[in-house]
């Protein structure tokens, strides 16, 4: 296994000030990298009476239990443990958990066992009037850490709010978050309006969260979902993983992004040095797939210092591990270093950067726009607009997310059921296999355009831009391989990384060109 970090940025040069965008990615594992073979599930379905409700009713109407075609949202459920079972491994660990006031395993055995037996009891009538979320996640969590499969998951399923047992969202949220820590990790499908998203997303840290919305196609979208989920967790090669990143103080750290499997900003994992020390990012992975397809990637939004550098300065570090305990895999160090110029044309070499960072802050910008909204008329017309922007990003996706909670609002749904799955499915919309949708612009390396330049025969003054790419830059001289030594960044603002002209990309003095060069022109 390549244990080297990916690391790559959207440009080989930022103007001074200009906003650029770096992409963080731990290695592709092969089914060769596995450590632990197996996998094993604890599905922890809510047997509350809200459970009973239609899965298809916008005003809370229970569903007729003597009527086989009136499908209740716990028949929903129900559907989907099964297409569950029936998309994992038929020797597949599989248990399922009940839970109301108390919650209780009423399935032990393997995925093909269940797709026989097909039905199980649930909690007894005089408990369903209350929602333990933190019984259930505590009973799944003990379950699944009695077995020894290297991909181990929890899914929980339920259509309410918390009101038995532990109610906090931050202390539910460290139940969760602990137990990633031991790899047992939790996707959870909130069912219906009644859901409460805000709590579902941070019992996932590192997993994936989906919702139901109270459609007459609920149960297909159950099917579709859990099917993702299964998948999800079939392939892991690694339980956990960690990135740990160190960006250089004079780079300001605009935003952190996760952009596969799921987009969105992640708040409460940088640690801003505030311009006097390195800012630092910590990256959970969770579990990681086979393949191109089940590796996580991540993205930092950064602004260039103000000053032209005399060459590439160090951006970030990166330092990691795959699993944990005695089975953990430290990664090889990486660094990134980029030169900064007083260049507006500077060339971006992958727009398609840019654009997953633009979908993620449009997808939480639109759908917290709805939320605060005083009327689904307001809601309606923010989600169109969410639409036509989405579509000038171009992101067909997260374009068809906003749409579809627009149609939502008109056929007459819940708002908060609305805007829950609107979260849902456009975080969902990664570019992952959507890579036709963005192109690479072509790039000539600087010794190219050297080359080029000369054949033209470019007068005097150009030929002498090539000192800014060449000579000490690279060599030895202004460029210090040991800068990142004992975390230091040198001095980027005098010294031998930034040259003593004011706006010069070329080190400063009174010959220096004061027009753009040449090297940066190219497609916007």
């Amino acid at each position: 296994m390549s244990e080297d970090i990916k690391i790559a940025a959207d440009r080989l040069e930022a103007h001074i000030g200009e906003e650029f965008v770096v992409s963080i990615a731990p290695p592709v594992l092969r089914r060769t990298d596995r450590v632990a073979d197996g996998v094993a599930y604890v599905l922890a379905v809510d047997d509350s009476w809200s459970m009973g409700i239609r899965a298809d009713s916008t005003t809370d109407e229970f569903a007729d239990a003597a009527d086989p075609n009136d499908i209740s949202r716990k028949d929903v459920a129900q559907s989907g443990v099964r297409e569950l079972a029936a998309a994992l491994p038929q020797g597949a660990r599989v248990d399922v958990i009940t839970f109301a006031q108390d919650s209780g395993l009423r399935f032990s055995g393997t995925a093909g066992e269940l797709r026989r037996k097909g039905a199980w009891d649930g909690n007894p009538e005089n408990e369903r009037g209350w929602t333990n979320i933190e019984g259930a996640l505590q009973r799944a969590y003990a379950q699944l850490g009695g077995h020894r499969a290297g991909s181990r998951r929890v899914v929980l399923l339920s259509d309410g709010l918390p009101n038995f047992g532990e109610t906090d969202p931050r202390r539910l949220a460290a139940l969760a978050q602990d137990a990633a820590g031991r790899e047992l990790h939790t996707d959870v499908i909130g069912i219906g309006a009644g859901a409460d998203y805000d709590l579902l997303v941070q019992l996932a840290p590192t997993g994936m969260t989906e919702h139901v919305a109270s459609r007459t196609t609920a149960a297909d979208a159950m099917k579709q979902i859990t099917a993702r989920l299964a998948a999800y967790g079939r392939d892991v090669v690694a339980g956990s993983g960690e990135l740990s990143l160190e960006i250089n103080p004079h780079f300001q750290v605009l935003g952190v992004y996760q952009i596969d499997p799921a987009r969105r900003r992640l708040d409460g994992v940088l640690a801003d040095g505030g311009g006097r020390r390195p800012s630092e990012v910590r990256l959970n992975l969770g579990a990681i797939a086979e393949g191109h397809d089940g590796q996580p990637r991540y993205a930092l939004k950064l602004r260039a210092p103000e000053r032209v550098s005399a060459g590439p300065v160090p951006v970030l570090k990166a330092t990691g591990r795959i699993g944990s305990g005695a089975d953990a895999r430290q990664l090889n160090p990486e660094k990134f270093e980029l030169r900064t110029v007083n260049n507006p044309l500077a060339q971006n070499i992958r727009p398609d950067y840019a654009r997953e960072i633009a979908a993620a802050d449009l997808e939480r910008e639109i759908n917290d726009r709805a939320a605060a909204a005083g009327s689904d008329g307001e809601r309606e017309r923010i989600f169109e607009e969410g639409v036509a922007r989405a579509r000038d990003i171009p992101d067909p996706d997260l374009a068809a997310a906003f749409q579809q909670a627009s149609g939502g609002l008109r056929e007459g749904l819940q708002a908060k059921d609305v805007l829950n799955e609107s979260r849902a499915t456009s975080s969902r919309s990664s570019t992952r296999n959507k890579r036709d949708w963005f192109q690479d612009i072509p790039v000539e390396m600087p010794d190219e355009i050297r080359a080029r330049r000369r054949q033209r025969s470019l007068d005097d003054e150009d030929d002498d831009d090539s000192g800014s790419f060449g000579g000490s830059s690279y060599d030895g001289g202004s460029y210090r391989e040991g800068a990142y030594r004992d975390g230091a960044y040198g001095d980027p603002y005098g010294g031998a990384l930034y040259g003593s002209g004011s706006g010069s990309s070329y080190g400063g003095g009174a010959d220096a060109p004061t027009q753009p060069p040449a090297h940066g022109r190219g497609p916007a």
